[in-house]
């Protein structure tokens, strides 16, 4: 069983693609860059395919080489329909590691499409949302009758570039809950609660994350607000953007700001990585107030996101996963967060 890793010369993909090597997988390394990718595939010794999406027949003769394809090339809002559409297409696996609302959504609703090409569709299997979704999955498991889920994390170590443009695309969007099973527009930043990390008590603020949809998904809960961790400052930046959310939206801002961001440096050092952890928590409530909550802890985000994106292609490659719109949870199981190396309840 082989499969194709895509977007392999990013920052996010060259961890997967050294996480793959050290569990004994051969992927294939694809993107559209052949200069980038030439040097990575002889330093791991693997072969490479470069393809760009808008090649619709290269990219199909591409994938009929494999049996799955894990999709490392965001904005995946800007890149998951060409893919998704040739895995449907040739009747390949497909993973990705996006955060982004709107492809969960898209992906979601090709489910039948999916289904029928016996392909399984399972975005999100990196920090976004694997440990979110199994944990929601678990409590909810604990509590059937949960009608509320609430989900807090923080990462410490920083963040790659191509999360921050995928965040920019995002600005002048405002905030999203999840409310009476609708997703609904609020402000950004619109509520805070406080949380307790295992340190201390810390306030985390509200923010649009991908359990609004596949935690929906996996547990049927029909209300759910999503959190992070956020300094002081950082939430006053993030409520104050509502009073400009048209000017940061419109398209002369976005391009300045991807520039902006193009200009940082690829992602967290090595020794930032190490340093670096992050932690999930999540709580449940009935309409009788009976409340269930649990924690995570793990390894920094992009070291997760490494560890749980080769173990989910491993396991849809093992056989075993139903074809059709999957999350984290109800591929695998809310236990598959806790196999991964480094977390711990």
């Amino acid at each position: 069983m082989s499969y194709l890793l895509y977007g392999a010369y990013g920052y996010t993909g060259r961890l997967i693609a050294h996480r793959a090597v050290e569990q004994g997988h051969q992927p294939i390394l694809s993107g559209r860059n052949p200069e980038a990718l030439r040097p990575l595939a002889d330093e791991l010794g693997l072969s490479h395919r470069p393809v760009d999406l808008s090649e619709a027949g290269r990219l199909r003769a591409v994938l009929d080489e494999v049996d799955a394809v894990l999709h490392c090339a965001g904005p995946f809002a800007d890149t998951a329909a060409p893919m998704v559409a040739a895995c449907l297409d040739t009747g390949t696996h497909y993973l990705d590691i996006t955060g982004e609302l709107d492809v969960f959504s898209a992906l979601a609703r090709r489910d039948r499409e999916a289904k029928a090409a016996g392909v399984v569709l399972l975005p999100g299997v990196g920090f976004d949302v694997v440990p979110t979704d199994c944990m929601a999955a678990a409590l909810h498991k604990r509590m059937p009758s949960a009608t509320t889920l609430e989900i807090a994390f923080m990462s410490t170590g920083g963040w790659s570039t191509g999360t921050l443009k995928t965040a920019v695309g995002q600005l002048g969007k405002g905030g999203l809950v999840r409310r009476d099973g609708r997703l609904v527009s609020v402000p950004p930043g619109w509520t805070s609660r406080t949380v307790d990390f295992g340190d201390h008590p810390r306030t985390v603020v509200s923010i649009p994350w991908g359990d609004l949809v596949t935690a929906a998904h996996s547990t049927g809960i029909p209300n759910i607000t999503t959190y992070t961790y956020l300094p002081h400052l950082g939430r006053r930046l993030l409520r104050a953007s509502r009073h400009v959310q048209p000017l940061l939206g419109a398209a002369p801002v976005q391009t300045l700001l991807r520039r902006l961001v193009g200009w940082l440096e690829a992602g967290p050092s090595p020794e930032a990585r190490r340093q670096g952890h992050s932690v999930v928590w999540a709580s449940v409530r009935n309409p009788d107030g009976d409340r269930h909550s649990a924690r995570l802890q793990g390894p920094e985000a992009y070291t997760l996101t490494a560890r749980t994106a080769v173990a989910a292609v491993g396991h849809v490659l093992d056989g075993g996963t139903a074809p059709g719109y999957q999350t984290p949870a109800t591929a695998f199981g809310p236990s598959f967060v806790l196999d991964i190396e480094g977390v711990t309840q």
